[in-house]
């Protein structure tokens, strides 16, 4: 990595980001070691989080001769020194933010609204901080007059406080401080008993017997879930159970765009307007798409592939604005409860004529040839979104289609596929066993990727140092 940087000079720049120096330190001790341990991944995770940010804030997109300094200066100096000063919170997990067998700490602000079966309160010898000067002196300007007396301003604040505290526990309050506490909490502080006495006599009294809360069923679906675990598992691993932050996404910006501006297209129908698109309407359309997409954690595309972007928007307009009258929804957020998690889409376009339903996606591609394992993998998102849609509406589809926008002509970029329930069930069955592995953490590569797609990954390096793929397949 250094030898890299160091060979920069006026005339060259590397096509590689801040992101990528991390995920190749990945490869290496004592990172390769972090990496088996869940704590230690999730937290280097969150650093691919960070530097995503610092290469948006400041608009690093790769590094040049002219950038390294500057960069350099402002990770370190800047970034990181605001990091470091400010202070990060350690990674808990969302699906159990109260693991079992651990204590929590938190604030009596952070409390606020949760219970527990035993809260222990400490902190009782502090001095309490109070807005009480705050109100003194902004208290001439406030549009409506003091509702409390400036003398007993603290002695509120401190009651409002701990009663927050003290309302927390649902069996058991304790009371604890390693010296005198104030002597505000001398009437029930004297009053209670000591430790020593109320172990043993409290604590049989309560019959402690709690039911271990279980956490909300989690969301799956074919796009976020199944097809990219069955792209690759440790990718999935990666990128949607450890949360990192992909350095380059450039295809996923493409595909954005297209659906994005189709979908304002199809909006635009469903709203009555269809005489208003044109192609500088939609040139607008896909320019304010753009601007957006280029705002949020997508790498944006080069203007040559932006211009094959409005190529295919064009192109599938002028193809099928006859067909556009028959469209009764688009971007269809559809989901189903199963029995231990939720199966949920998005279906591109629904369209319907004299009773039929037909259930339409799209990809930004060229149609791929016959018998390609794809088609297989798009036919299976196809018959699950018609398994929702027939669970939850009782309407069975009578055609499933891909449209691919890379094709200029219609006969090219329509695919049909009908409707047949041995294959939809098929496709759930399916569906459940890759949902269950996931449950199971069963993130094992049994099954070497395409070569395409190990190029692209930003775990290649990792990869390589496991042994999982040569390294030759990534040259």
């Amino acid at each position: 990595m250094r030898a890299k940087v160091e060979s920069l000079d006026t005339t060259k720049s590397l096509d590689e980001r801040l992101a990528d120096f991390l995920f190749e330190l990945l490869s290496v001790e004592p990172f390769l070691s972090w990496m088996g341990q869940p704590n230690r991944a999730r937290n280097l995770a969150t650093l691919s989080e960070l530097i995503n940010v610092f290469q948006r804030y400041y608009h690093y997109s790769v590094l040049t001769d002219k950038n390294i300094r500057s960069l350099r200066l402002q990770f370190f100096n800047s970034f990181m020194r605001l990091l470091h000063e400010g202070g990060m919170n350690e990674y808990e997990d969302p699906d159990q933010p109260f693991p079992r067998g651990c204590v929590q700490v938190m604030t009596i602000h952070q409390s606020k609204g949760l219970e527990f079966p035993v809260v222990v309160v400490g902190s009782l010898a502090n001095q309490m901080s109070t807005g009480k000067v705050v109100d003194k002196d902004l208290g001439p300007y406030y549009s409506r007059p003091a509702y409390e007396p400036e003398s007993r301003i603290t002695a509120f604040d401190r009651m409002r406080l701990h009663y927050v505290a003290f309302s927390r526990p649902e069996k058991i309050l304790v009371l604890t401080c390693d010296q005198q506490p104030k002597s505000h909490f001398d009437p029930i502080w004297s009053g209670l008993q000591q430790w020593p006495y109320v172990q043993k006599d409290l604590l049989a009294s309560q019959g402690f017997s709690f039911k271990q809360k279980l956490p909300p069923k989690k969301s799956f679906s074919f796009t976020g879930d199944l097809k990219v675990y069955e792209t690759c598992p440790r990718q999935y691993e990666m990128y949607r159970h450890y949360d990192f932050t992909p350095s380059r996404s450039a295809v996923i910006f493409f595909g954005l765009l297209v659906h994005q501006t189709i979908e304002a297209i199809h909006r635009m129908v469903l709203s009555g307007r269809l005489i208003e698109v044109d192609e500088q309407m939609i040139a607008d359309l896909l320019e304010f798409n753009f601007k957006h997409l280029a705002k949020k954690d997508v790498r944006p595309i080069g203007q040559e592939a932006k211009a094959s972007a409005l190529r295919q928007v064009i192109n599938y307009f002028d193809n099928n604005r006859d067909q556009l009258q028959r469209v009764i929804e688009t971007e269809v957020d559809v989901s189903l409860e199963k029995d231990d998690y939720i199966l949920s889409g998005s279906v591109d376009l629904l369209m319907a004529d004299d009773g039929s339903l037909e259930i339409l996606d799209f990809k930004a591609s060229k149609r791929p040839p016959a018998g390609h394992f794809s088609l297989e993998t798009y036919y299976q998102q196809l018959c699950i979104y018609a398994h929702i849609l027939q669970s939850r509406l009782n309407r069975t589809p009578d055609r499933l289609l891909l449209y691919w926008t890379a094709e200029s002509e219609v006969s090219n970029a329509l695919m049909e596929f009908p409707y047949n329930e041995a294959d939809v069930k098929g496709a759930m069955e399916h569906f459940d066993s890759v949902v269950q592995k996931i449950q199971a953490l069963d993130f094992q590569v049994t099954k070497t990727p395409e070569k395409s797609t190990c190029k692209e990954c930003d775990f290649k390096s990792f990869c390589v140092s496991k042994g999982t793929i040569d390294r030759k397949a990534v040259l």
